[in-house]
C-alpha cells in the first residue's frame, strides 16, 4: 500500500513540473507576441520619418551644443520623434527632435518626468 502512495506522489509530482514547464513557454510566447507588436509599432512611426536618428543627434547638438549620450526614438509620442539626452557644460539636457521637420526643442522637466509638455 505505501509503494502505491509513493507511486501516486511521484506521478503527482511529475505532473506538477511538467504543468509547471509548460506554462513558462505559453508565458515567453505571449512575451515575443507583446515585442513583435511593439517593434511592428515603432517601425511605423519610424516610416513616417523624413530624418534619420543620427540627423536628430546632429540636429540637437547643432542647437543647444554639447554632446550626444543617450538617442532613442520617442514611444510616447504619437508621430516618428527622437527623444536626445546632450552633455553640456550646465549638466545633462533632453531635447525632442520632431522627425518629420527635424527640429530640435527642450523638453521641460515635467515631460522629462512622464509628462506631455514640450517647451
Amino acid at each position: 500500500m505505501k509503494r502505491y502512495r509513493s507511486l501516486k506522489a511521484a506521478i503527482a509530482a511529475t505532473l506538477a513540473a511538467s504543468a509547471i514547464g509548460l506554462a513558462i513557454p505559453m508565458h515567453s510566447q505571449a512575451a515575443e507576441q507583446q515585442n513583435a507588436k511593439d517593434d511592428a509599432a515603432e517601425y511605423s512611426k519610424l516610416s513616417g520619418a523624413k530624418i534619420s536618428l543620427s540627423q536628430a543627434v546632429d540636429a540637437a547638438e547643432r542647437k543647444f551644443g554639447g554632446k550626444a549620450v543617450n538617442a532613442a526614438l520617442d514611444n510616447e509620442q504619437a508621430s516618428a520623434a527622437f527623444e536626445i539626452e546632450l552633455m553640456t557644460e550646465k549638466g545633462s539636457q533632453t531635447v525632442a527632435v520632431d522627425g518629420v521637420t527635424g527640429e530640435a526643442a527642450t523638453v521641460s522637466d515635467q515631460q522629462d518626468n512622464g509628462g506631455e509638455d514640450v517647451e
